[in-house]
């Protein structure tokens, strides 16, 4: 089966779509929505299950955009924290390319400093996974954006 590239949009309970992300131009593209306000783990659930679907048809996941809803509460952190590091496992497994950790510019500093540190905890893990790596702050140029390190080419003799 052919697998058909595509984007997955994750969005938080109480976070809008990123003005800076333009469905048509991003080909095929999933969302996950938490549509009420429940714990803030039933997210995680709520993707990998979504990401079972889209594998099972054919749906290749090359970009992740988790879009927070500003919340900086312990609970939510660990909860942000636990699917950004499956988010990263899934691409880094199936051959994805980059996730993107984005948030409105009206939650202000520390909602900003949330995620700015989430990226720094996960960078190792996306260096040595080729991953690319960005933080988006409303519609401003990004705060972080790490490309991939370079594929090694094996030595040809």
């Amino acid at each position: 089966m052919r697998k058909r590239p595509a984007t997955l949009v994750v969005i938080e309970f109480g976070a809008s779509w990123p003005r800076w992300l333009h469905p048509a131009h991003s080909g095929d593209v999933a969302v996950v929505a938490q549509h009420y306000e429940g714990l803030p783990t039933d997210l995680v659930t709520q993707v990998a299950s979504r990401i079972t679907r889209l594998s099972h048809a054919g749906w290749q996941l090359d970009e992740v955009v988790l879009v927070t809803n500003g919340r900086t509460d312990p609970d939510s952190a660990a909860a942000r924290s636990v699917l950004a590091r499956g988010l990263v496992g899934h691409l880094k497994g199936n051959g994805g390319c980059q996730l993107t950790l984005s948030a409105s510019e009206t939650y202000g500093r520390r909602a900003t400093h949330e995620l700015t540190s989430l990226a720094a905890a996960l960078e190792p893990v996306t260096l040595i996974s080729e991953l690319s790596l960005c933080v988006r702050v409303g519609e401003t140029a990004p705060v972080f954006s790490r490309p991939p390190a370079p594929r090694t080419l094996a030595a040809s003799g």
